[in-house]
């Protein structure tokens, strides 16, 4: 985990797990929970974003590829605004793709076409936050 990761899993976990059982019952108590959350939350994606970002634009590049539209593009750096903004570059040349591939008859577009759904499908699901586990109190 990087460190801004673990900075925020930290200060949410903190939050969440020691100053909101202290304000228990204040409109305070349910306003730092949910900012514990959020933190938390953020802190994973943070984690994984360069990951995620990376396998999205190399999954892009072989859909684009499969199409026969070759995007020699790459990104500046590695940094999440540069990779960030080549997603969204590619995603608009593949959303061109799949839009002229839906009006074709032949089975390798549909396929292509079915491919290319999935790919976006999948996608919004991984950027979906996951709630944060906490631990059960005893008794």
């Amino acid at each position: 985990m990087t460190d801004i990761g673990m900075i925020l899993q930290k200060l949410g976990g903190t939050l969440v797990g020691e100053v909101v059982p202290k304000l228990e019952g204040d409109y305070a108590g349910g306003q730092a929970g949910m900012v514990g959350m959020m933190a938390i939350m953020a802190g994973e994606a943070w984690d994984g974003a360069a990951d995620r970002l990376y396998r999205e634009v190399e999954g892009m590049r072989a859909l684009l590829a499969a199409g026969g539209v070759d995007i020699k593009t790459q990104p500046d750096s590695f940094k999440l605004f540069d990779l960030t903004a080549l997603r969204n570059t590619l995603a608009d040349e593949l959303i061109e793709l799949q839009t002229r591939l839906e009006t074709s008859d032949d089975e390798a577009a549909k396929a292509l076409n079915t491919q290319i759904w999935g790919f976006f499908l999948a996608g919004a699901a991984e950027r979906m936050p996951n709630p944060p586990q906490f631990e059960e109190e005893a008794g």
